[in-house]
């Protein structure tokens, strides 16, 4: 019952982040008239009022942890452009190259809904708006934070971050060269994939607020575990949820015949390895002591997710 009680309360605190990302994303909009009217008609259909804002939470809840100001409307922004960054990968994923999903947080996905061309180029016009919103002058923080947020972003969804561990997951479908794909390939995948920005996610925040080498690091080390965990709950729900609770396809992982740590390790087992992942990222968080309480209850969520 208490376990009810906590993740109905962080349910409850997405949901308010959510609400906050989307009155500053339309904000933004409105002031910059995204045209053409079709970019901006799948701008708002895929970026607006939908998804769990995890990635947000995690920015505004560490810049709290961190501050000693109250003043955090950076955070928000921040926030706001990494959920930008979010949806574009989602839409990008999406395509009939990538994983042919036709259904996305509960509707119809972009390509679907338009087609692949304005799916294309909504994801491209996602990701140089989220850095136009974090290099934006008007942020309220000092420019070298921002550039620093910005290297840190590039970085997590390149080469050697989101867009890096997508091909590998596309190799692990057997499409290209023959690699041996074990748990350690899986788990780089994961790390890069899904992780990274994750990780982004707690280190823009920490930044926002001011941490110190120490606090980043234990930041950072609670996302690398909170993200893995993610994406092998993920991986789970893949195998044992619904269409309709998921919000997207089931079973998409096995018939692209996608490498999972489902499919080498079993339910079971992947079940105990969330577990002690959860349990090592809250230890990472002692040091703060009860200002993570939000950020610990959010580790629960992810363990005990249902979509």
């Amino acid at each position: 019952m208490e376990a009810k009680i906590i993740l109905d309360a962080i349910s409850k605190d997405l949901l308010e982040v959510g609400k906050e990302v989307d009155k500053v994303l339309l904000s933004y909009f409105n002031k910059r008239k995204i045209s053409p009217k079709r970019l901006n008609n799948s701008l708002v259909y895929s970026a607006i009022g939908s998804g769990k804002r995890l990635r947000a939470f995690l920015v505004i809840e560490s810049a709290k942890l961190i501050s000693k100001s109250n003043d955090i409307k950076a955070a928000y922004q921040v926030a706001a452009a990494l959920e930008l960054i979010h949806t574009y990968s989602l839409v990008h994923d999406d395509l009939p190259s990538m994983d042919n999903s036709f259904l996305r947080r509960g509707k119809p996905a972009a390509h679907i809904s338009y087609d692949e061309a304005t799916a294309i180029l909504l994801g491209d016009g996602l990701q140089s708006l989220a850095f136009e919103m974090i290099s934006d002058t008007d942020l309220g923080i000092s420019s070298d934070i921002a550039l620093l947020i910005c290297n840190e972003l590039s970085r997590s969804i390149g080469f050697k971050g989101m867009v890096g561990g997508q091909m590998m997951d596309l190799i692990s479908e057997g499409r290209y060269e023959e690699v041996q794909i074990d748990q350690e390939y899986i788990l780089n995948t994961q790390k890069l994939k899904t992780g990274a920005l994750i990780v982004f996610a707690l280190r823009a925040g920490g930044l926002i607020g001011g941490a110190n080498d120490l606090e980043t690091d234990l930041l950072s080390r609670f996302g690398e575990n909170i993200g893995l965990a993610f994406q092998i709950v993920d991986d789970i729900l893949d195998c044992e949820s619904s269409e309709v609770e998921l919000g997207k396809p089931v079973n998409i992982d096995n018939n692209l015949g996608k490498t999972t740590f489902v499919s080498v390790l079993g339910v079971e087992k992947s079940k105990e390895k969330v577990s002690k992942l959860i349990n090592e990222a809250k230890m990472e968080l002692n040091e703060f002591g009860n200002k993570a309480e939000k950020l610990l209850k959010l580790a629960d969520f992810v363990e005990t997710r249902k979509n």
